[in-house]
């Protein structure tokens, strides 16, 4: 059985509260939705809709991620995916992701469920899992890892 920190659960709840701000488009007033994080003791604010200037994909490149910034217990990425990314697990890290832009399929484990924009998954560490885009553009994710990723923890599954 999986159990996640407390800090884990509070970063998956923050991200709804910004999805709901996601949610009423439009209709609501106020600020474009945006990541806005403290991090590195810096605050880091940036529009959802920049969010794919940051990981464009050069041409064959099917997957990109770049780091937006690190706290002590987290760090925080934009990811690009083209089509799909191979199936693997981070064995000291959990995963949250937030698909900003795009639609396809996220296996988590054994089950493999549609996904679209606002989406929230929540991936324990050690979980098999992959993305596959179902759109015609890159699907554009955050992505959040804790403890800070550090680039090494991503194994194969076969």
């Amino acid at each position: 059985m999986h159990t996640i920190s407390r800090r884990a659960a509070l970063a998956g709840l923050w991200v709804a509260a910004l999805l709901v701000g996601t949610a009423c488009g439009r209709a609501c007033e106020g600020p474009a939705p945006a990541i806005d994080a403290l991090l590195g003791g810096s605050r880091v604010s940036i529009p959802l809709t920049e969010l794919s200037a940051r990981v464009p994909l050069a041409d064959g490149q099917d997957f990109r991620v770049e780091e937006l910034g690190r706290s002590e217990s987290t760090s925080h990425h934009v990811a690009s995916i083209r089509t799909a990314e191979p199936l693997h697990r981070h064995d000291s890290h959990d995963l949250l992701v937030v698909l900003v832009r795009g639609h396809g399929t996220q296996r988590v484990g054994d089950e493999t469920r549609p996904v679209g924009e606002g989406s929230v998954i929540f991936v324990p560490r050690g979980v098999p899992h992959a993305f596959t885009n179902a759109g015609p553009e890159p699907a554009i994710a955050y992505v959040v890892y804790a403890p800070p990723f550090d680039g090494k923890d991503r194994v194969p599954v076969e």
